[in-house]
């Protein structure tokens, strides 16, 4: 009897197997792609019912129509196909679904739904365990002070001038920033983002991979980014952005590659759009997957084939400024970009070394159409980031840490002009940049100095350096005439407007701080006809001459 019951196991059991293996799909994550939004009970005219009002406030800055882009998708059509699979992401720019199965069959029965246009596998659904939250904070080891205000963050933004932005008050308040990432693990219970916290500047946050909103787990990369960004701890780590607002977003799952991962990011970038984020972070990149098959090759770098590039392109049409990392295979027998950071709207950025030279594993243009990327490049050698393990800062490498750097100051610009058209605002960093005249696919434009970037974007501006030397000598003014002067003394300074005959027409004293970017504004301008005029600056023992035209 038990031989026979043990021969009946060894013949039945491999075909229930088998067949149970027939209806098995290798992934258990599809994305859905639907066919219209006809059902759809919003309109284009109505744009209040799924846009915030911060949302259309960014969109008629950056000259932005409502499109059926923006339309939600067709709840019913969400409710029909729930009833065969469970829904992991609704995506209103992809009129698309992202469903949980392994099974065959329910594939087939939802793809043969007369409103579904087509089912595509996006790779595996894996529930993360619950995060938790911990209350210990590591102590304070004060050796770790510096002299200088930005503490061991300094070499990072000084490389851009951005301390001189800083000093004018540009440190990012009331720009809204998302961070895409793969986790803030501990960032709650760090000392640098203390005034983040207490200040409530942490707008939002949510785990598009789970499905939740605890994104304090899975890696620390997100929390080194936000740092670089957001830090603010004087004399030890102050970050280029920080005291702008901030949404956190996980899109990154850490235990392995899959499309599901552009998916996901696709979802934070429609979330952000909805709210009405200015600037996105986004350190990261995809070429290669666990599964080969849906690897990317050189020729999909086109800015339009990889779903991840499509979706920034959306994103950047509709008035978000993107910041991506270019990628870490410059040094490698794979040395391109990772998308999407070969889209022609997305601010691409390399790394380089603190001499300023290009970081070996920079990943290189061009685009696979020709297109010269990356844009920029900022410090990803030896880059400055606030660590947990104690009360210290740590260095790492990597575009995907040059990208916050470069970013925080994006962030800090966006300030100073918050209703300038994207395009407009990021032509005036590439001129900065020092390799504005002869970009290439290393370093793009080179390394900016947003400092310049400011005064070129400011109208009617003169800058006096600390050796007492002016930008330019001529400057065309309107109804102002705004003088920065870099003082490393306290001192005073004289400003006096003469028509072409030498008749004073104004005069103008105050006292400059030291150390300092000291601007020093005239607003009479208005009451002056079209001509010609000269001011001449009197400081620091100098005497300067600039030509006015009105």
């Amino acid at each position: 009897m038990n031989v026979i019951y043990c021969f009946l196991l060894l013949l039945i059991s491999p075909i229930t197997v088998a067949q149970s293996n027939v209806d098995k799909h290798p992934h258990n994550l599809h994305l859905v792609e639907l066919t219209d939004k006809s059902s759809s009970p919003f309109s284009v005219f109505l744009p209040q019912e799924y846009l915030s009002p911060r949302a259309l406030e960014r969109r008629m800055h950056q000259g932005v129509l409502i499109d059926i882009l923006d339309i939600p998708v067709s709840m019913p059509y969400i409710k029909s196909v729930e009833k065969f699979a469970p829904i992991q992401g609704v995506s209103r720019w992809f009129n698309a679904l992202a469903v949980h199965t392994e099974s065959k069959q329910t594939l087939k029965e939802i793809e043969a739904l007369p409103f579904v246009k087509s089912v595509q596998p996006l790779g595996k659904f894996r529930k993360a365990k619950v995060g938790k939250m911990y209350s210990k904070r590591p102590d304070i080891d004060s050796s770790k002070h510096q002299e200088n205000y930005y503490g061991l963050a300094e070499t990072q933004i000084a490389m851009l001038g951005g301390k001189k932005l800083h000093q004018l008050g540009f440190t990012g308040k009331k720009v809204h920033v998302g961070i895409v990432d793969g986790g803030f693990r501990n960032a709650y219970r760090m000392s640098v983002f203390d005034s983040l916290f207490l200040e409530q500047r942490i707008l939002g946050t949510h785990d598009f991979v789970d499905g939740d909103d605890f994104v304090y787990e899975s890696s620390t990369h997100g929390t080194n980014v936000l740092s670089i960004m957001a830090s603010k701890k004087p004399h030890l780590m102050v970050g280029t952005a920080p005291d702008a607002a901030y949404y956190l977003f996980k899109t990154e799952d850490v235990r392995g590659e899959y499309r599901a991962e552009e998916f996901y990011w696709a979802l934070a970038l429609e979330y952000a759009d909805s709210v009405g984020i200015d600037v996105v972070n986004s350190s990261m990149g995809y070429t290669r997957f666990r599964e080969e098959s849906m690897s990317y090759q050189y020729k999909d770098l086109d800015g339009k084939s990889t779903f991840i590039s499509k979706a920034a392109t959306i994103a950047s049409a509709k008035g978000i400024l993107i910041v991506n990392a270019a990628g870490n295979d410059g040094h490698k027998d794979w040395h391109y970009l990772a998308a999407p950071a070969d889209v022609t709207e997305v601010l691409t950025v390399a790394a380089v070394q603190r001499d300023s030279s290009r970081a070996a594993f920079s990943s290189w243009g061009p685009t696979s159409d020709g297109r010269m990327k990356p844009d920029l490049a900022a410090l990803g050698e030896n880059t400055a980031y606030a660590s947990i393990i104690t009360y210290d800062v740590g260095y790492g490498d990597g575009t995907s840490y040059a990208c916050p750097v470069l970013a925080g100051m994006v962030v800090a610009l966006k300030q100073a002009f918050p209703k300038i058209p994207n395009k407009a605002l990021k032509t005036a960093i590439f001129n900065s940049a020092t390799q504005a005249s002869q970009a290439d696919s290393s370093l793009g434009h080179g390394i900016p100095n947003f400092f310049n970037a400011y005064l070129s974007l400011v109208d009617s501006s003169v800058f006096i350096n600390a050796l007492g030397s002016v930008d330019h000598p001529q400057k065309i003014v309107d109804n102002s005439i705004h003088v920065y002067v870099e003082a490393s003394n306290p001192t005073a300074i004289e400003l006096t407007v003469y028509n072409l005959f030498g008749k004073q027409l104004h005069y103008h004293k105050e006292k400059l701080q030291a150390n300092i970017i000291n601007k020093v504004s005239l607003h009479n301008f208005q009451h002056y006809q079209a001509g010609v005029y000269v001011l001449k600056v009197k400081t620091g023992g100098k005497t300067h001459w600039v030509e006015l035209v009105k």
